[in-house]
């Protein structure tokens, strides 16, 4: 069906739109490591890469958890700085981040207040320019539901509305982490057309594989061993590395390196680290949906489901690098 799914829009053009609007240059790293915390306790997640993100370019990156995807996205936003090389950024840039923490907006405003706030109209490009209202409701917002009050949304509508507001905010560069979380069938048809017609660079990181290969053209692979690979073939070569990888493992390859009591004992501690946070998550969620009209507490439960998503993310990346310094590729 992936295969037989009609050419959804038209790449030259795009290109074409999205090199006026950003220029020639959008971000370019130089021999970069990519890596977490900093000093002698830094971990590294990837070395010696050099990337040049051009406009108009659609990009899936993919890997497994802890491989550092989200830490690459932040390393290009600027929200982290590279251990060594450089990064250059493009003067047009106008960057969009949906990430997987939730906006702490006023729980009074209404929806389409919060999307008002951003701003009254947007230019998607081609023409193509729409109000709050009609973004609102291209993003599952009904007439009705736009005057629903923030603090009665629920996660997935949360996130509906924060998608909404990055998009309302006009970008060139949109990056996207894991962005069909919680979003209906309708809403990812919906996102997936808006996608179609903008003419900019977006980044992608998601286990979707419908709408990475729905939206995206080029695919970057972090699969453990210190690198970023770009592979032509898409998913279908990375699933393949993967298993490669695994059956290598399975069978005891070269585990002289890294295969001790010890780290296997850290690894396990990690484990149930990682099982303990998502323990913590879902109790935090279920809290968070009998609050009620408690504003407070909804906005408490908010800040702490974001440090402990940052906590796991740490985690993760600390099992993936201790994975494969057991069973190294």
């Amino acid at each position: 069906m992936i295969s037989a799914e009609p050419q959804p829009r038209d790449g030259v053009e795009l290109l074409a739109f999205a090199g006026a609007r950003l220029g020639k240059r959008v971000f370019e790293l130089h021999d970069a490591t990519l890596g977490i915390g900093t000093g002698e306790s830094a971990k590294i997640l990837a070395e010696r890469i050099s990337l040049n993100i051009g406009p108009g370019q659609r990009y899936a990156v993919v890997g497994a958890n802890g491989a550092g995807k989200t830490s690459l996205l932040r390393l290009l936003s600027g929200a982290i700085k590279p251990l060594a090389g450089h990064l250059q950024t493009g003067t047009t840039v106008k960057l969009a981040f949906l990430s997987q923490h939730l906006d702490e907006l006023n729980p009074k405003w209404r929806v389409l207040e919060a999307v008002e706030e951003v701003a009254q109209r947007v230019d998607l490009g081609k023409g193509r320019e729409l109000s709050a209202s009609q973004l609102c409701e291209r993003l599952g917002f009904g007439t009705d539901s736009q005057w629903t009050p923030v603090g009665d949304l629920s996660g997935g509508e949360r996130r509906r509305l924060q998608l909404t507001r990055l998009l309302m905010s006009g970008p060139n560069v949109l990056f996207l982490d894991e962005p069909t979380n919680d979003f209906d069938v309708e809403t990812l048809a919906s996102l997936e057309d808006l996608l179609d017609g903008f003419a900019g660079t977006i980044m992608v990181v998601s286990h979707d594989r419908y709408f990475v290969e729905r939206v995206c053209d080029i695919t970057l692979a972090l699969i453990g061993d210190g690198s970023i690979q770009d592979l032509p073939r898409g998913i279908d070569q990375y699933l393949e590395l993967r298993q490669a990888i695994n059956n290598f493992a399975g069978e005891g390859g070269a585990k002289e390196k890294g295969d001790s009591r010890s780290d296997r004992k850290e690894l396990s501690k990690i484990e149930k680290r990682i099982e303990k946070i998502d323990n913590q998550i879902v109790k935090l969620q279920e809290e968070a949906l009998k609050c009620g009209e408690d504003y407070k507490r909804a906005i408490e439960i908010e800040k702490e489901l974001s440090k402990i998503a940052a906590e796991k993310s740490d985690a993760e990346e600390a099992w993936i690098l201790l994975a494969e310094k057991i069973n190294p590729s």
